[in-house]
């Protein structure tokens, strides 16, 4: 998690400008007309892809994760529409309540771990408190390990891992070649997706370099372990997240398929260490042999809503595609309209604070404007312990991205990109210049849950100035006068003498 391994940036990406795209048939065709040859050909089968008939398609409320048609799971096997875990800092949660079991390979790499973690679900428009849960993420009757497991087990007949910090092991054969890791124009993405013979299953993003680097038993990790906390890299040292949602359609499967390729997700579809596509809808596979290559000319946002909902409606999927050089967070408030408040891996070259109605140099029409508040938290607490929202790789930091909305619909937000570029100036430093994906969510549970987590210090603002200051709090009620005091009673009057 050292800063060196937040890959390095490329720049000189094209800035040509598109006509809005429509995703759906010809109109893909339309958008992609621009492209290299390649890309153009990439661009045609995923057109055919998302034209071919689906499957037929089952109600999200009455999903199992029967036969091979995975779902997000909880630690004793229930499926659910969506799940979220933030791995606690070790510094403020360290271990947990056993050793890791390492159950999909290798071995704990130090003493310094910490996988205690926060946790939320939702089924049937019902969601849980955020919830504090000592026992090892990852390593055994959790919702990490009971849901990756449809996959590492082989049970799933389709899935992709993807993931820009691979570090070597899998080699990825993309296009172009990686190094060791895949810097910008990569996206800056890390996760999993799986599906079943019907075309539904789920989409797992996770923040951790290095995990997973393996989607099967049959083909492990020939070099490093593959369990979170039984890896080479230190990402159980920082705090990570986790979401889960079901994709409940096979539409909900091609529409996360077809986001990847917008934020030019690292993975290498005819590699079996990462990579199984066997059957279910021919579209669904067609678009999955399309990642693997980045897309460089697209500079429009993608954006549709899953078939999953939470008590206040479905989930919305953004992907930002690297070639829009802006502030990933600050995209994120301007398409939802909402100003917000971050946790990312906040280090050089951080990307302040802004007020509302700032305008960034480095932004797009493409974008409104102007932009809601953004805030970078830099601290948070949970359970009367603070700990560090900053990028550091110390047992204090955060690698976890996550945002919450500061006023309006109470949104929570679980992306795959840090605060870390530029407003002003150089306009494809560092995330700017790279793709992802962010998950919306609406949920009053939720959002007073992150709520409660991010509360802490703000980084500076662009511009200078410190956060709105809080309402003046309400004159005190003035004391009701006093009664007046209750007059004595006359005195009784003597009773008159007894007659002789």
């Amino acid at each position: 998690m050292e800063p060196s391994k937040e890959a390095p940036v490329a720049s000189g990406a094209s800035k040509s400008f598109w006509a809005k795209t429509c995703l759906l048939g010809t109109a893909m065709l339309a958008t992609f007309a621009v492209l290299s040859r390649e890309d153009v050909g990439a661009a045609r089968r995923l057109s055919d892809a998302q034209t071919a008939a689906p499957a037929p398609v089952r109600a999200a409320a009455n999903f199992t994760a029967a036969g091979n048609s995975p779902a997000p799971l909880l630690g004793d096997g229930t499926a659910v529409d969506w799940w979220f875990a933030f791995k606690l800092t070790t510094a403020a949660f360290p271990q947990c309540s056993a050793k890791p079991s390492c159950m999909f390979g290798g071995s704990p790499t130090t003493d310094k771990y910490g996988l205690q973690y926060l946790m939320s679900y939702g089924k049937k428009g019902q969601t849980t408190d955020l919830s504090l849960h000592s026992d090892c993420l990852g390593n055994g009757d959790d919702p990490l390990a009971k849901t990756f497991d449809q996959v590492y087990s082989g049970k799933v007949p389709n899935f992709l891992v993807w993931n820009d910090q691979f570090y070597g092991d899998p080699a990825l054969n993309t296009k172009p070649k990686c190094a060791k890791e895949c810097g910008a124009p990569w996206g800056h993405s890390k996760g999993v997706i799986a599906w079943g013979d019907d075309g539904t299953g789920f989409v797992l993003q996770v923040t951790t370099p290095d995990w997973p680097g393996a989607g099967s038993k049959a083909q492990p990790r020939s070099s490093d372990g593959n369990t979170l906390g039984c890896c080479h890299d230190d990402n159980s040292k920082v705090s990570q997240h986790f979401f889960s949602a079901h994709l409940a359609t096979p539409a909900d499967t091609l529409a996360m398929l077809q986001a990847m390729q917008r934020a030019s997700v690292a993975t290498d579809p005819n590699n079996p260490q990462v990579a199984k596509l066997t059957s279910g809808p021919s579209n669904l596979l067609q678009a999955a042999k399309q990642l693997g290559h980045q897309v460089k000319d697209i500079l429009d946002p993608f954006q549709t809503t899953l078939s999953v909902k939470t008590s206040a409606g479905p989930i919305k999927l953004l992907a930002k595609p690297s070639s829009l050089h802006v502030s990933p967070w600050h995209m994120v408030s301007a398409l939802t309209q909402t100003p917000m408040r971050t946790a990312t891996w906040w280090a050089h070259p951080t990307i302040p604070s802004s007020h509302a109605n700032y305008k960034p140099g480095c932004w797009d029409s493409r974008l409104k404007s102007p932009v809601p508040e953004v805030q970078a938290a830099i601290s948070g607490q949970w359970n009367k312990k603070t700990f560090s929202f900053k990028g550091e790789p110390t047992t204090n930091g955060n690698h976890a991205k996550v945002g919450h909305s500061i006023s309006g619909r109470n949104l929570a937000v679980f992306g795959d990109m840090n605060m870390q570029g530029a407003l002003d100036g150089d306009c494809d430093s560092s995330q700017n210049g790279r793709g992802g994906m962010f998950f919306v969510l609406e949920d009053d549970v939720l959002h007073s849950g992150l709520k409660a987590l991010l509360a802490g210090d703000t980084a500076p603002y662009a511009g200078g100035g410190g956060p709105p200051s809080p309402a003046p709090p309400s004159p005190p009620t003035p004391p009701s006068p006093p009664s007046p005091p209750t007059p004595p009673s006359p005195p009784t009057p003597p009773s008159p003498p007894t007659p002789p």
